[in-house]
């Protein structure tokens, strides 16, 4: 009975929350719409490589989701109740995490230096493990490549470096 009166009383608080999530959501989306008509501006008609200009824009997206969707996870109150328990357990939860999620900051942190050392641009061709297509995105986790047949083919940033890679055509 104590919680219902409690999650009642602050109900402006859940209001508040979902006032953040939606505005967190228009301004990444804005941002990114702007990014994206920025670099199409720019880049039109000339031989310029977007692949920073596009990691850059996916960048700043997530942040804007992660202090949105932060700010936002602060007001409720259900936080403040379990932040106690939260903190003791963090050790433990963050040994599980470390090596659930091995995987995934191997592709992290391959997929930063795909973005830094530039082995192949956006628009390449490239042949990787008998797949071949053209280069469509390359962010932190993966490299999207789009065979002849538009067939789109994911191949995760650890397994790209730690393999061959044919660039058949340098734009």
């Amino acid at each position: 009975m104590e919680f219902i009166k409690l999650t009642w009383s602050e109900s402006g608080n859940y209001m508040v929350f979902c006032a953040i999530i939606i505005v967190t959501i228009i301004i990444a989306q804005l941002v990114k719409n702007y990014i994206q008509k920025k670099i199409t501006e720019k880049t039109s008609g000339h031989q310029i490589d977007v692949t920073s200009f596009v990691f850059i824009k996916h960048m700043l997206v997530s942040i804007i989701y992660f202090l949105g969707f932060g700010w936002a996870l602060l007001l409720l109150p259900i936080t403040h109740t379990f932040a106690h328990s939260l903190l003791a357990g963090a050790g433990a939860s963050t040994l599980i995490l470390g090596f659930a999620s091995q995987q995934l900051f191997s592709n992290l942190f391959s997929g930063l230096f795909l973005v830094i050392n530039r082995p192949f641009k956006i628009g390449d061709t490239i042949e990787f493990q008998g797949s071949q297509g053209k280069v469509a995105e390359i962010n932190l986790n993966a490299t999207l490549i789009i065979d002849q047949d538009g067939n789109k083919i994911f191949i995760p940033s650890s397994i790209i470096l730690n393999d061959k890679i044919k660039i058949v055509n340098i734009n």
